[in-house]
């Protein structure tokens, strides 16, 4: 095969063509193709710019899913986004260290919340065993309500801060796309 030949195998790949249809298209075997995806690689692209071809095996449902993803967004080529997302990775995969802090701290309020209730169980035991009238009174019942209580209240927090964070991360995502919305139909190769 002609470096030329590499490069346009190399370039319909990165556009979602598959293997099979290139290995077609070009006259040669499927393994033929995975060699010249894997040379092209380490040859130079026509304007010196990128390097570098890579490959990766999805899901029929995998790749719907992305386009559905792409589509919703108005983005109409695989790999502008796939440059963008990669280019972002830093951002979007650094560890949210306020969600972080909000989690220990609801950890640490949850540990005692499960004190007091190793306390209840431990006097309402005590009593059992010594054949005692239980002292659990309307008071108590009220004191279990609203440990019940904190623990939903702090569900709700973890719940709310991880749609914060799905929001940023989306407004992340959304940053890293910009400018790739077109009103263009979506290359649809897979």
């Amino acid at each position: 095969m002609t470096d030329q030949e590499r490069r346009q195998i190399a370039l319909q790949r990165a556009k979602g063509v598959p293997v099979r249809e290139l290995a077609v298209r070009f006259s040669v075997s499927q393994k033929t193709i995975y060699n010249a995806l894997n040379h092209g690689r380490a040859t130079r692209s026509a304007n010196d710019s990128r390097t570098c071809v890579l490959t990766m095996r999805v899901s029929d449902r995998d790749l719907r899913g992305f386009d559905a993803a792409l589509s919703r967004r108005g983005i109409a080529h695989r790999s502008d986004a796939m440059r963008r997302l990669m280019l972002a990775a830093d951002d979007l995969l650094r560890p949210d260290e306020m969600m972080t802090e909000e989690l220990r701290a609801m950890s640490a309020a949850l540990n005692r919340v499960g004190n007091n209730v190793n306390q209840v169980a431990r006097r309402l035991n005590e009593a059992k065993l010594k054949g005692e009238r239980l002292p659990y009174t309307a008071a108590s019942h009220a004191e279990i309500r609203g440990l019940a209580g904190l623990v939903f209240d702090m569900a709700d927090q973890v719940q709310e801060l991880f749609r914060a964070r799905r929001r940023a991360l989306d407004l992340e995502v959304t940053e890293a796309l910009r400018g790739l919305a077109t009103n263009a139909g979506r290359d649809c190769s897979v």
